[in-house]
């Protein structure tokens, strides 16, 4: 039975071409675009490995299965793939797909080579026994526990997932990955194998149908998925255009000399720049004010033109000009 789907990352995908569209500065697209491309090849890893899971227990009336939960519990998160609740306990999946060729190495650890240039990622089963630790921890300190899941506990189980279409160097999987494709497959195999000691302890846990989908229903419930705004993380400057100061001389207010109220002035420079009136020779200061309390405005010189320029707001407007 499928009780929650994949969320769609269409308007983080959305958000973060149409950033890269408007920003021109080379270092920053090229930080969105790998945020793009992580973005896009763990949703369609996501996707394709779910396609296979959905494939066997979508419909299967004994088991259980959610995509993409996001648990916060005691300052912790799990962002948990794909979760599969059955009447013998959970089984935690993390996805993984790579379009180099992927080799994993003894420690757990994962080499990719992309041509020349190899990667290295840490353990996921780590990263995915954390996640198993964390909706343990989260499931006793959240629901009443039968009597005997109190003093055993669910069992959960951890599995990352490998995309089929990925290459392998390995020969054979470690311990603790799977094929996307053959992971029903070889659970029923492990079913079949289980030894008397194991198949007791797991007659020790077992739990009704109702409870599993408590559960998957409580898991649903809590899920919080984590918003992004990419346009607070890449903010776009937009480009200071000067505007012709045909277009612009009506919104210059009028300055006159603070002494004779003369309109007859000029900016000059002394130890900053003032204004000095031509008719009775007086000087005058020039304040340049934002609506910002942090803004530093100052004047910039073009030829005549006096600009008035601040970078904190963007502002880069015509504020006086010189006659010849």
């Amino acid at each position: 039975m499928l009780f929650k789907d994949i969320d769609s990352k269409k308007d983080e995908i959305t958000q973060l071409k149409n950033l890269l569209k408007q920003s021109n500065n080379p270092k920053q697209q090229n930080l969105i675009k790998a945020d793009l491309t992580k973005i896009e090849n763990g949703y369609k890893a996501e996707k394709d490995n779910a396609y296979y899971l959905d494939f066997v227990f979508k419909d299967n009336p004994n088991h259980v299965l959610l995509h993409d939960i996001r648990i916060e519990h005691e300052g912790k998160v799990a962002q948990i793939d794909h979760i599969i609740i059955n009447r013998c306990g959970i089984e935690v999946l993390e996805s993984k797909s790579f379009t180099g060729e992927l080799t994993i190495k003894g420690d757990g650890s994962l080499n990719v080579a992309y041509g020349k240039e190899t990667k290295t990622f840490p353990n996921p089963i780590e990263q995915n026994n954390r996640h198993a630790q964390i909706l343990s921890d989260f499931i006793k300190a959240n629901m009443e526990l039968a009597s005997n899941h109190k003093l055993f506990g669910i069992p959960i189980s951890s599995t990352v997932l490998i995309n089929p279409k990925t290459t392998l160097s390995n020969d054979t999987l470690p311990k603790g990955f799977e094929r996307a494709d053959s992971f029903s497959t070889n659970r029923n195999k492990s079913i079949d194998n289980m030894s008397t000691i194991e198949v007791f302890k797991t007659l020790g846990t077992i739990m009704k149908i109702d409870r599993v989908k408590e559960i998957a229903s409580f898991l649903v419930q809590q899920h919080k998925p984590k918003s992004y705004d990419y346009a607070k993380k890449y903010p776009i400057k937009k480009e200071s255009t000067v505007q012709p100061i045909q277009s612009v001389i009506q919104e210059i207010p009028s300055k006159l000399c603070s002494k004779c109220k003369s309109p007859n002035i000029e900016i000059r420079y002394g130890r900053n720049y003032y204004f000095k009136c031509l008719s009775c020779d007086g000087n005058t200061p020039i304040k340049l004010t934002c609506t910002n309390k942090d803004c530093k405005p100052k004047l910039r010189k073009s030829k005549l033109n006096f600009y008035h320029v601040c970078e904190v707001c963007d502002k880069n407007k015509l504020f006086f000009t010189n006659s010849e």
